[in-house]
């Protein structure tokens, strides 16, 4: 006998589906690549993985029918990943040769050089007042 049944869909949880999807992401493969070997060296890639979730939500007031007025809702993520080593095995052994991002060296040397900048040009500029007493001064106080 064949009855009608409402088959009910399962739920789509999203929160539940993205993290499962951030697990599968997080896994050894995504840090460590493939070995390479050439002849007797064998070389493995590794990575920085970083990945970001984030989620909102909202509400609003109640007309006079109790029926909510308001709404909202969202998230979003992102991921990136760089390389940062390689593991070089040899006859002779195992070494990690680092991969420096020349990019962010420079940018951080030049964030550093400006602000420093910076703060000369403010305190060559202020008034004498305001950053106390010259050397002078003091060398008079002391030998009196």
């Amino acid at each position: 006998m064949i009855t009608e049944e409402k088959v009910q869909a399962p739920l789509v949880d999203p929160t539940g589906q993205a993290l499962s999807q951030l697990v599968a992401t997080a896994r050894a493969d995504a840090v460590f690549g493939q070995p390479v070997v050439s002849g007797d060296t064998t070389i493995i890639s590794c990575s920085e993985i970083a990945i970001g979730m984030g989620m909102g939500s909202g509400s609003g007031p109640v007309d006079e029918k109790g029926n909510p007025t308001g709404g909202g809702s969202g998230g979003g993520g992102g991921a990136r990943g760089r390389p940062v080593a390689a593991i070089v095995i040899t006859k002779e052994g195992v070494h990690v040769e680092p991969i420096f991002d020349l990019t962010k060296i420079v940018l951080a040397s030049l964030t550093t050089g400006a602000f420093i900048l910076l703060w000369i040009g403010r305190l060559s500029f202020m008034k004498r007042s305001a950053r106390g007493p010259s050397l002078s001064k003091l060398r008079r106080s002391i030998g009196s």
